[in-house]
């Protein structure tokens, strides 16, 4: 992922600190289970008397049933999930379509699990999670997100994890939740009903080396030559032709 220069930045002597076996204990932690439990979820649920189905939940801005706000989660847009303050793993919106490819894969069974056991024990992905956690954890340089774009190869698509820092009523650290979404979907709504159109801009430093890493042939960060084919079908898709996007423009 394309780290922000601020978290590139941090000590790995503090970051590396984070317990990704999640030993120590939140103030809703549900003792007595076993983390890595498949079950855990169900168990948890029985163990606390879980409100469940038709129950209603008194919200702070609104009353609605369980199934309800399971039903506007599944649906809403974007992957959602939500790890603690003890790093355990304790929710994801689950897609109504089971058969959905996730960009962040997620499992029923994973629900309980330590962050450790969520993350691939392969190449850089635990410490760079822990970084990630531990900057949102310390409010590091005052920081309360962390935006995380994922090259693709592909300059219309463009994948972004988005870390956000979770806190109590006294603003001290609660957890994380991540969205995960495509925004090129949204971008080109927003370019189809405004009139306008992506451009490629030569003097861009981040926005070429995105395109560097999704594009072998980029040689410097900035593009010398002319647009290439994949550019020109962003600005044809992107550019609209209906009366409705040229009367905004």
């Amino acid at each position: 992922m394309a780290e922000p220069k601020w978290l590139k930045d941090m000590n790995p002597e503090e970051y590396l600190k984070e317990d990704f076996a999640a030993t120590g204990k939140s103030r809703y932690t549900v003792e007595g289970l076993k983390k890595e439990d498949p079950d855990w979820l169900d168990k948890a649920a029985e163990k606390t008397h879980a409100a469940t189905g038709d129950d209603y939940v008194k919200l702070d801005s609104g009353l609605l049933t369980v199934n309800q706000i399971n039903w506007m989660l599944r649906n809403t847009i974007g992957e959602l999930t939500f790890v603690d303050d003890n790093n355990q793993f304790l929710w994801y919106n689950r897609p109504v379509d089971p058969n959905t490819k996730m960009k962040a894969k997620r499992v029923p069974a994973q629900v309980g699990d330590t962050m450790g056991e969520v993350h691939p024990d392969v190449r850089d992905v635990i410490p760079e999670a822990k970084k990630v956690v531990h900057a949102l954890r310390t409010k590091e340089a005052g920081h309360d997100a962390v935006y995380m774009p994922v090259p693709t190869g592909n300059l219309k698509q463009l994948v972004l994890h988005y870390y956000k820092r979770v806190e109590d009523d006294e603003g001290n650290y609660a957890g994380i939740y991540e969205w995960v979404q495509d925004l090129y979907p949204l971008v080109k709504y927003f370019c189809e009903t405004t009139g306008q159109k992506l451009v490629v801009d030569p003097d861009a430093t981040t926005g070429a080396t995105y395109r560097r890493n999704s594009d072998p042939d980029a040689q410097t960060g900035a593009s010398t030559k002319a647009e290439t084919a994949a550019e020109e079908e962003i600005k044809k898709e992107a550019e609209p032709d209906t009366a409705t996007g040229a009367s905004q423009n």
